[in-house]
């Protein structure tokens, strides 16, 4: 079958980061490896496996090859999963809903991402504007804060000293952070926020069950642009 080659070249994640770093355009070897914790000749190899299986293609250029995602190299496993769809859709979870996903790659450990996430609010998360004292009185809150375990909430502490709750925690245990959510949205929604080991780092990736173009917007804000540049500055101190 035409999918098989494909699922065995995923299945190593040196070869899945491989492909998230093509996709921002042709690239040597050499590049590739220097944002990996492998040597060229090991990049070399998994690049080799991968245009075998027809994700990749190679073109010279000067003196060194450039690397691209093959054009449709991936649908004869896209075609293979969308044949699962039916028998997957009575196990789906609600939590992901049909709203809006966001993630991020960044040189951290799980550990290092999560700590920052929960802990260091202050670094990053932009209170002048994303708060409920920002958008209702033009004024900072006195702190927002995450208590990140099972039953803790995230609140604001409003200018004028009283707490308005952002969102209440349902499950943390370090990898996998879920949330009943109250801010922008009155009737409430879920937020699941999950922080995976990759190579070189920890994907993070965060799923809400709205469709609203303002959250779509915040998050866009908040964690792609601002989360991720704390993790990348000296700020994070880790």
């Amino acid at each position: 079958m035409r999918h098989e080659p494909i699922l065995v070249a995923l299945a190593d994640p040196t070869r899945r980061a491989i492909l998230d770093r093509l996709r921002e355009g042709p690239t040597a070897v050499g590049a590739i490896a220097e944002r990996l914790p492998v040597s060229r000749p090991a990049v070399s190899q998994h690049l080799k496996h991968m245009a075998a299986a027809g994700l990749v293609t190679m073109t010279p250029s000067g003196r060194r090859n450039l690397y691209s995602l093959a054009p449709g190299g991936a649908l004869p496993l896209v075609d293979w999963l969308g044949g699962l769809t039916e028998l997957a859709a009575p196990f789906a979870s609600s939590e992901a809903g049909a709203g809006l996903t966001r993630a991020v790659s960044l040189r951290l450990s799980p550990d290092e991402a999560w700590h920052l996430f929960c802990e260091d609010l202050a670094l990053w998360w932009p209170v002048a504007t994303v708060s409920v004292s920002g958008r209702t009185e033009g004024a900072l809150p006195q702190a927002v804060v995450l208590d990140a375990r099972a039953g803790g909430v995230w609140r604001e502490v409003l200018f004028d000293g009283t707490e308005a709750v952002w969102a209440e925690v349902r499950e943390a245990d370090g990898t996998r952070l879920v949330l009943d959510w109250r801010l922008g949205t009155p009737d409430g929604s879920t937020v699941v926020i999950g922080f995976a080991e990759e190579p070189g780092g920890t994907r993070v990736t965060l799923t809400h069950d709205t469709d609203a173009a303002d959250l779509a917007e915040m998050w866009d804000h908040v964690l792609v642009e601002r989360f991720a540049a704390a993790a990348a500055s000296s700020l994070s101190n880790f």
